[in-house]
């Protein structure tokens, strides 16, 4: 009878704790619900400002409760300018005719969400990979035989292609207002960026121009940070 009772006492203990952590795991679903979008588009204003700049645009889709997985194109704004005659019009302190794009793979997992659903935290691992090209160009005076009375203008053109591929981990929130939201994050990762080989005479000239990228190859740590601008469907009102 003693052993019976024991059973029936351990059956009561288990389903009690079965319906706490039920109305646990209710309540938080719905905080998540309301937190965790299901299905976002998202705009990134600061590429446009990159040295390389992109139109760039992200899909966030919800695949678990908490778990979502984002994806990101970038591509990439030619700032070259065509002079009257319509032909390229190249300029040695900017590189031109830039062309490519970049790629993220992101996946968030949403660690706290408030009540209300209004701001979420959370971590991420992301994976990316740029490739771009552009033209450089530096125009230097010459001279013919020993005396400076002959002097020409040489021009140096180079195409340049760059790939960058890396891996980040970072901490970020969603604030949301209505449909619309804003996702702030940052983190630390590791880069490893390919140059092709870059002709002396754009190195040489590093000294005149040092605005831009040091266009070497090369493996190291780096920041990452992000600021996107979203709208989020379907979306419930918090109460």
């Amino acid at each position: 009878m003693k052993s019976l009772k024991t059973v029936y006492s351990t059956i009561s203990l288990f389903f009690a704790l079965l319906l706490i952590n039920t109305a646990a795991f209710a309540q938080s679903t719905d905080e998540y619900d309301l937190a965790v979008p299901r299905h976002a588009f998202k705009f990134s204003p600061g590429h446009l400002m990159n040295f390389h700049p992109t139109v760039q645009f992200a899909y966030e889709q919800r695949v678990a409760r908490r778990l979502t997985l984002q994806g990101e194109y970038g591509h990439v704004i030619n700032a070259q300018h065509n002079d009257e005659r319509g032909f390229a019009n190249y300029d040695d302190e900017w590189n031109s005719d830039r062309k490519g794009y970049k790629t993220k793979l992101e996946a968030h997992y949403y660690v706290y969400a408030t009540k209300n659903g209004r701001f979420a935290w959370y971590s991420a691992a992301e994976l990316y990979y740029n490739h771009i090209s552009y033209t450089k160009q530096r125009t230097t005076s010459e001279y013919y035989g020993e005396t400076p009375d002959t002097r020409y203008e040489k021009i140096h053109r180079q195409r340049v292609h760059y790939d960058e591929g890396g891996f980040n981990f970072k901490f970020g929130f969603v604030y949301t207002m209505g449909p619309v939201l804003l996702d702030i994050n940052a983190g630390l990762g590791h880069r490893f960026i390919q140059y092709n080989k870059i002709l002396p005479v754009f190195k040489e000239s590093r000294d005149w121009f040092e605005f831009g990228p040091r266009e070497e190859s090369r493996n190291q740590p780096g920041l990452a940070m992000g600021v996107r601008i979203g709208y989020r469907f379907p979306w419930r009102r918090a109460t």
